[in-house]
């Protein structure tokens, strides 16, 4: 009987945590650079790693039985090239594809900074505030191969019995990491303004036919992880657009007059819906209204507002999850403010470019 209460229970919880209504929040999340002052952006190639990959025509093996078989190795020489290849195609790609920048392509950057030749006064002529220098400054690859014993028991119709017949299953073993980094060169003081690091590594192991040996490249791996940066290259760069979703107050206590209300809300019509909450609000001083018009008042975009009404139920109620609410909406207010600024040019001081001797592109690039 216990057990059939408790089910009961668990029902009853996951019918109303259904019928709940989620609001969602939109709101701007700043980037880690501030690159307000760096939208006018030339873009450098990814300098490719220049340090020792193993390069051998044949995959080692593990063992005694892996050593009998001669696979080819999954990369040539050239993989240093084409990992840095491919990075460059995602960054400018990446970095396009926000909008948030006017650049220089890769082609047009390296023409200019290769010659050295007056290069930040030559980009800044040409109305650029900076240069993206991306490498990749660390690259590993391994790949062996290695047997598995197998075995299985089958009939012997002929001997009327059973016997165990065994079998070696060969894999490949592929493990690779990579880390890129990405410098900001400021072209009016020639100075490195922030630099931000990528790290992953992947291992994976694939059977093969030792026979007719066919299987992913090394390549491929270093294709997921580059691509797997695009995200974070964004969010350090790039101003975002995230969502925060609230579930509405319940109508406790219950008000009849705002039923209505949450059903359009649930309907999505938040308009509605939120000038009968707001009205509720005003004229009953109903905390769930006022909580759900604050909220409903986020997410069509005023948070200004928002923070006002949700300030008025705490002063009134004390409620803590009005608490937490206002608390919540202060904080999207300050990310989405702070995110707003980085689409305007500040007005910073820009100091003269300081004579070290050394080209801060030649250090970069070497």
């Amino acid at each position: 009987m216990r057990k059939i209460i408790l089910a009961a229970l668990a029902a009853a919880a996951l019918l109303f945590s259904s019928c709940q209504t989620s609001v969602r929040i939109n709101y701007l999340y700043p980037s880690d650079v501030n690159m307000s002052n760096y939208r006018h952006l030339a873009v450098m190639p990814v300098v490719q790693y220049r340090g020792y990959i193993p390069s051998t025509q044949w995959i080692a093996g593990l063992d005694v039985m892996a050593g009998s078989v001669h696979v080819r190795s999954s990369y040539s020489a050239s993989i240093a090239s084409d990992v840095s290849s491919y990075a460059t195609d995602q960054l400018y790609s990446t970095l396009s594809n926000t909008g948030y920048f006017s650049l220089l392509d890769p082609q047009s950057t390296a023409w200019i900074v290769n010659s050295g030749y007056r290069v930040s006064e030559r980009l800044r002529d040409m109305g650029y505030d900076a240069v993206m220098i991306p490498r990749i400054e660390d690259m590993t690859i391994e790949e062996r191969i290695y047997t598995r014993r197998n075995s299985e028991r089958v009939w012997d119709e002929h001997r009327k019995e059973y016997r165990t017949e065994y079998w070696y299953d060969y894999y490949v073993r592929q493990k690779a990491s990579i880390r890129y980094s990405i410098s900001i060169v400021d072209t009016h003081t020639d100075r490195v303004i922030a630099v931000r690091t990528f790290i992953d590594s992947d291992t994976r192991s694939e059977v093969f036919d030792p026979f007719w040996p066919r299987f992913d490249g090394v390549d491929l791996m270093f294709r997921r992880m580059i691509r797997g940066f695009n995200e974070g290259i964004r969010r350090s760069f790039v101003p975002t657009s995230r969502s925060y979703d609230v579930t509405l107050m319940d109508n406790k206590p219950e008000l009849e007059a705002a039923k209505d209300a949450y059903k359009r809300a649930s309907d999505g019509q938040y308009r509605a819906s939120l000038d009968q909450f707001l009205s509720l609000w005003q004229g009953e001083r109903h905390v769930p209204s006022g909580y759900n018009a604050a909220l409903l008042t986020a997410a069509l975009g005023d948070f200004d507002k928002a923070i006002a009404i949700a300030e008025e139920v705490v002063a009134y109620s004390g409620n803590r999850d009005a608490r937490s609410l206002y608390d919540d909406l202060m904080t999207l207010r300050k990310r989405n403010d702070e995110a707003l600024s980085q689409f305007s040019v500040s007005n910073e001081t820009i100091e003269e470019p300081q004579d070290s001797g050394i080209s801060i592109y030649d250090y970069l690039l070497r």
